[in-house]
């Protein structure tokens, strides 16, 4: 179990916990099944992580890496390398904002690449 980054949040993972919003509404039970619908409403909650059964967060983030084009993510990373040209990539949350920096980057430009073919 671990807290997974809803942008490594998969269908068909399962919750381990309730997802609540900041008034401590529950959004989505323990044990539910996550179904594209659900990200997108977790999305709209501003939802920024979940605890997921069975999923660790550096298999996750591994999985989002693995599942873009190998030569967008190495233009991806030149990108964001020269965006973080400034900050301590040794430092843990400057190296998750720059691993979701850069895996934003690749998806937006493989989604381009889709929609101009």
């Amino acid at each position: 179990m671990g807290l997974i980054n809803i942008d490594d949040i998969r269908p068909g993972m399962v919750l381990a916990g309730n997802v609540t919003d900041q008034r401590g509404r529950v959004l989505l039970t323990m044990g539910c099944e996550i179904t594209e619908k659900h990200l997108r409403i977790l999305r709209m909650w501003g939802i920024v992580e979940a605890d997921m059964r069975g999923v660790e967060r550096a298999d996750a983030a591994a999985q989002a890496l693995a599942d873009v084009n190998p030569a967008e993510l190495q233009r991806a990373e030149e990108s964001a390398r020269r965006l973080f040209a400034l900050t301590d990539l040794g430092h843990p949350a400057v190296q998750e904002l720059f691993r979701q920096c850069t895996l934003r980057l690749a998806r937006r430009t493989s989604i381009g690449d889709r929609h101009a073919a």
